[in-house]
């Protein structure tokens, strides 16, 4: 089984603690490779402002807001699709051993509950992000430019996130298309 695959049959909490895990070695992983360089602070701190700082801001902004343009769209049709389709409810019963009459909706619909709340999380992570750079990362302060950087790293790994869940629903929804037309 894949390491996104496993990750992705956790729960929610491990799976939020597991990226949060990630962006931390991530920027560790930077900041190792990068302590040797002299004048790291000054050199650190003048690319940041001068290249990413605006760039990040523009980017998670743009982001955050298409993320809550599209979030109802792709919920409501991974719903109507894959989730309250027959041929998932049998799978699902199969799977559980529960009949297909005593299944509750709550648990059946629980993995697009868990994609909801990383779309929020993105969305409100993209925002966020966007705003430390122009708050936060005015300060001359080299951790407050790490934290800004941090910020983004998370969000990002918290939109590859997204995007795996929602190809691994694509993928139950053609498995199933596939069946009908076979």
């Amino acid at each position: 089984m894949p390491l996104y695959e496993w990750l992705i049959n956790k729960r929610l909490r491990y799976q939020y603690l597991t990226l949060l895990a990630f962006s931390i070695l991530a920027l560790l992983a930077l900041y190792l490779l990068y302590r040797n360089t002299p004048k790291v602070s000054v050199n650190f701190f003048e690319f940041y402002h001068k290249n990413l700082r605006g760039y990040l801001f523009s980017g998670f902004i743009s982001v955050g807001s298409f993320l809550l343009s599209l979030h109802t769209f792709v919920i409501i049709n991974l719903r109507d699709k894959v989730f309250a389709t027959q041929e998932y409810k049998e799978i699902y019963s199969i799977a559980t051993g529960i009949p297909i009459d005593k299944i509750n909706d709550s648990v059946l619909y629980k993995p697009l509950d868990n994609l909801s709340s990383f779309i929020n999380t993105s969305i409100l992570c993209s925002i966020t992000t966007a705003i430390a750079q122009f708050t936060i990362g005015l300060s001359t302060n080299l951790y407050a430019c790490l934290f800004c950087v941090w910020l983004a790293i998370l969000t990002v790994f918290l939109l590859l996130h997204c995007l795996i869940i929602i190809r691994q629903n694509i993928k139950i929804l053609l498995k199933q298309q596939r069946k009908k037309g076979g």
